[in-house]
């Protein structure tokens, strides 16, 4: 595919972050291209997300993979994109990380040395984490289809590939429409329904977050403690986020709810009106890298498996994808599906 260059325009499936930051980076530097979207009955996790993108990871406040390249792309990326949408949806703020007891803070405190980085500012109580934040995706993704449709580059329809896609070596038809390649932007759903990717990696796991009204937080951070606060404004916040990978269901559970009050109550949260529970199912790996890249055989590809982290990835490789399809440079190997090539069949 390294070779590539087309005319005939690019069919994304799936209008959820992942599929929504590919098309704005196609977008951007006029590749032609289409999308389909499903249904609202269909399940969409990208609208119950947190949200909240941050540059250290883990109980010992690594960095994350790749930090310096996606976080030096991405503020400027959804900076650009609040411009061309006219709206405002990312917002950089602090996060803080209180010591979880004595026994972790004395831990932490004396391997600070070997644990101190760019991003960290150590108090008595706990530790800050500058160029964290969080993006209103919902309103991102709303405002987007709005764009697309003013442009008439979007289809409310659900595919079904084996049935509705015809596939030649070198091009793909649907609808009457031939596409130089189809990228499947399916989240989690494509384990279960895409006969050519369904076999990767994938290993979802279901979020649910509560949303409430209360004034004892501060407004002012997000606040980390084996869980997260996010301020939404006008003193509501998001709760979350629970973890479970036996059920990928859309509906919120008593289960959650009762563990996200939990939740609330180690964050010194005592006084709240709960206002909505929401439930999605994070698009995660078994490696915990993405799945980017291009069929081996046929002229398919894929843009998902970025789990909870897409805000803060989805940028960054979409940048990359668009290299690899347009002949300039190969998808990081640790992301790219080249590493799964083994898999398919000949």
């Amino acid at each position: 595919m390294l070779e590539s260059k087309h005319s005939l325009p690019i069919l994304l499936v799936g209008q959820g972050l992942a599929g929504t930051i590919l098309a704005h980076t196609l977008d951007q530097v006029s590749v032609p291209f289409f999308m389909v979207d499903a249904p609202k009955t269909f399940f969409t996790s990208s609208y119950a997300a947190g949200g909240i993108f941050n540059p250290v990871t883990g109980r010992k406040l690594e960095k994350t993979w790749l930090v310096e390249e996606l976080f030096g792309y991405l503020f400027p990326f959804y900076a650009a994109l609040e411009k061309t949408l006219d709206c405002s949806f990312f917002h950089p703020m602090p996060l803080f990380r209180p010591y979880a007891n004595e026994e972790m803070k004395s831990w932490l405190l004396e391997r600070k040395e070997a644990i101190h980085n760019e991003y960290l500012c150590w108090e008595d109580k706990g530790v800050w984490v500058e160029k964290a934040g969080w993006l209103d995706v919902e309103s991102l993704l709303t405002y987007s289809k709005r764009y697309f449709q003013s442009k008439k580059l979007i289809k409310e329809i659900a595919i079904n590939p084996s049935i509705d896609l015809t596939i030649f070596d070198d091009e793909v038809h649907f609808q009457g429409q031939a596409y130089a390649c189809v990228v499947f932007c399916e989240g989690y759903h494509a384990q279960q329904h895409n006969p050519f990717f369904g076999h990767l990696n994938f290993l979802p796991a279901k979020g649910e977050l509560m949303k409430i009204r209360s004034q004892e937080p501060s407004s002012d951070y997000i606040l980390n403690k084996n869980g997260f606060l996010l301020p939404l404004g006008n003193h509501e916040f998001k709760v979350g986020a629970t973890y479970r990978w036996d059920d990928f269901s859309n509906q919120a559970s008593t289960s959650a709810q009762l563990d996200l009050r939990a939740k609330l109550k180690t964050f010194g949260i005592n006084e709240y009106q709960e206002i909505e529970m929401s439930a999605g199912v994070r698009p995660a790996t078994q490696d915990r890298r993405p799945l980017v890249g291009f069929h081996p055989h046929l002229p398919l590809a894929i843009f998902n498996g970025f789990g909870s982290k897409g805000v803060s990835l989805s940028p960054y490789f979409a940048q990359q994808w668009l290299s690899e399809w347009k002949g300039e440079r190969q998808i990081n190997s640790e992301a790219s599906i080249r590493r799964f090539y083994h898999l398919f069949s000949t």
